[in-house]
């Protein structure tokens, strides 16, 4: 059968045919461009959320980074105070060494929130340390200053020395007000605090408080190279660079450089 004559004949099949076929196309067409535009909006999807996880990763490696330095600049502050108790003895002195306790452990508590669970242990282990090594030296730097004290207004082969040797002797076994008024009467430049922190701890000598003051400050070294070793860590310093904080800095000089630009 002649198929061109055979539709010549019936123009409307040939009609129906070409539309038939514009419109097979046409859905094809259609299809494969839905087809292209979900896998267009699943890659922006995909390349969207991996920009707001880069972003989050940036937001908190920025947050840890701040937090973990204020910690350690608390903690030096108080050590700091701290060994200048040893050296005089100071009120005000004392009274800071108390407000940078109490900052430095709110810090911690700040710290723990968002850091890895390896530099929590490490901060708590610092903290401790630097709170062991404040411990001791309210206990112990106030009972060399107060010999030193003592010291100053004695001198060898003084007509009261077995006087004062036997208070201190005695003067736990004895009534404390007692004690303190008779130092007093001996050594009237003397102030009750020192009198109290020289019989309160008479037992102990001037090397076993010095050994103390080493050891703690031995733990707090270790606790510090400790913390500053999980922090590199978990901050990655010792890669090349951090990719995700290096494309936020990017960012930021981008935006004030556009800003200086059109402020000119």
């Amino acid at each position: 059968m002649d198929v061109w004559n055979y539709f010549e004949g019936k123009p409307e099949f040939l009609t129906a045919l070409v539309a038939g076929g514009a419109l097979f196309f046409t859905l094809v067409g259609a299809k494969i461009q839905a087809n292209a535009g979900r896998a267009q909006a699943a890659a922006a999807r995909q390349a969207a959320e991996i920009a707001a996880k880069a972003q989050r990763e940036a937001a908190l490696w920025t947050v840890r980074q701040v937090q973990v330095a204020e910690l350690l600049r608390s903690i030096n502050r108080l050590h700091q105070k701290c060994n200048e108790l040893w050296k005089s003895e100071n009120e005000e002195l004392a009274a800071q060494v108390g407000e940078i306790s109490e900052e430095t452990s709110l810090l911690w508590h700040e710290v723990r929130l968002v850091v890895t669970k390896d530099v929590a242990g490490a901060a708590g282990k610092l903290l401790n340390a630097v709170a062991n090594f404040e411990a001791t030296t309210r206990q112990y730097a106030p009972v060399l200053h107060a010999r030193q004290a003592l010291d100053r207004f004695t001198f060898d082969g003084d007509q009261r020395g077995s006087a004062i040797a036997r208070i201190l002797e005695h003067g736990e076994e004895s009534d404390r007000t007692q004690s303190v008024r008779a130092f007093s009467d001996l050594v009237p430049q003397l102030t009750d605090s020192q009198i109290h922190y020289l019989l309160a701890n008479h037992g102990d000598s001037d090397d076993h408080i010095r050994h103390l003051r080493a050891s703690a400050k031995r733990e707090y070294r270790r606790a510090l190279i400790g913390l500053v070793h999980e922090a590199r860590t978990m901050l990655g310093s010792e890669e090349e660079a951090s990719p995700v904080v290096m494309r936020q800095r990017r960012w930021w000089r981008r935006n004030s450089a556009a800003t200086s630009t059109s402020s000119a």
